[in-house]
């Protein structure tokens, strides 16, 4: 993947969950770090554990960050309070390997909820000495290497360090209290005009008769507001995963494949317009690579397809970065990636009839072609 850098700056201070500071005459309590929560899933679909950690400053690689969890399709929630020592201007460094999100104060001050390879992050806020703002960092890990630092430089100091257990804390404590909010300007009342002159009584209206039944006509019933319907969620926002029950080995016997032969891979599953595996692809994957760690001399081209909805162009970079991700992710567990080669067709190469809603899904799919 590339590498992007991503600098935000932020000088005014951090009022919005800034709620205790350090009581005056006491010394400072040190802290012993953030409450952590663990799940499986990108985006804390299962709890899997909690525990306290020292600090975020993590490079787990390929491996389980707890147990319980695999490497990979994973999540973190980091939550607590952070101590400022002194007031000033602080740098907050990260490197992400995949999505992180940070706030401080309240305040979301980076933000890179995207899958993405050891990305740097840079933003400088103002703090004020023995206050506590509320800390909160999330993570997610989909495949390949998993990585989480959160880092600051202190006012005047030379470098950057990890953020120490000392400053962050899972609770208030005791010696903390609550900060004043700031005092309300004063506002000028306004000028009150002269009441007009009373308006006469209407006169009361009498319903005419009406002319077949020479009853009155029965008083128009007051109009009820209804309640506003409500819109059917938009389909990209719902990327549910698809149910595996009972796949059993669902790839054929690959070494029968004649050279330009193709299969598809039937249980591949990409989060929608993304090139994003689902943890339901796992199961599918975990065979391929068996399969072809038995069988060193199989080669393949991995070939990207999508239907003829949208944009041609977008669809043909959507297959390619779908292709070569599915290698990465073979290559990443010892294949040799000469072996392989990623290609993207996007809706060239259509399998089904696009224009019948049903069978269009065929046509999204992930094929190896026998080299």
């Amino acid at each position: 993947m590339k590498r992007f850098g991503l600098l935000l700056v932020c000088c005014s201070g951090v009022w919005a969950g800034l709620a205790h500071a350090q009581t005056p005459g006491r010394a400072r309590p040190a802290g012993t770090g953030l409450q952590a929560a663990y799940y499986n899933g990108t985006n804390f679909e299962q709890l899997v554990l909690r525990r306290q950690d020292a600090n975020i400053d993590f490079d787990w690689k390929k491996k389980p960050p707890v147990e319980g969890l695999g490497p990979e399709f994973f999540s973190v929630r980091w939550e607590g309070y952070l101590l400022a020592p002194t007031t000033g201007e602080y740098e907050f460094s990260t490197v992400m390997d995949d999505g992180l999100r940070v706030w401080v104060g309240g305040k979301r001050i980076i933000d890179a909820w995207r899958e993405q390879d050891h990305v740097p992050a840079t933003v400088r806020l103002r703090l004020e000495a023995g206050r506590y703002y509320r800390l909160r960092v999330d993570y997610f890990q989909t495949i390949l290497d998993s990585r989480a630092v959160l880092r600051w430089r202190l006012p005047a100091a030379a470098a950057l360090q990890p953020v120490g257990a000392t400053y962050m804390f899972a609770a208030l404590p005791a010696s903390a209290k609550p900060v004043p909010p700031p005092a309300a300007r004063p506002v000028t009342p306004p000028v009150t005009a002269a009441a007009p002159p009373p308006v006469p009584a209407a006169r009361p209206v009498v319903a005419a008769a009406t002319p077949r039944t020479g009853r009155s006509a029965p008083a128009p019933r007051p109009a009820v507001a209804r309640p506003a319907a409500r819109r059917p969620e938009p389909a990209g926002r719902r990327a549910a995963v698809p149910a595996v029950v009972g796949l059993g080995d669902s790839l054929p016997d690959l070494t029968k494949l004649r050279r330009g032969e193709a299969v598809a891979l039937k249980h591949i599953y990409f989060v929608q317009s993304q090139a994003r595996l689902l943890p339901s692809s796992g199961p599918e994957l975990a065979r391929l690579v068996r399969v072809l760690r038995e069988k060193p001399a199989l080669q393949f081209e991995i070939a990207g397809h999508t239907d003829n909805v949208g944009d041609p162009q977008k669809n043909q970079q959507l297959s390619e970065q779908r292709a070569r991700l599915v290698r990465a992710y073979l290559v990443q567990r010892g294949i040799d990636s000469v072996r392989l080669t990623a290609v993207g067709y996007g809706g060239t190469r259509p399998v089904a009839d696009n224009r019948d809603p049903h069978q269009r899904p065929r046509n999204r799919r992930v094929e190896l072609v026998a080299r």
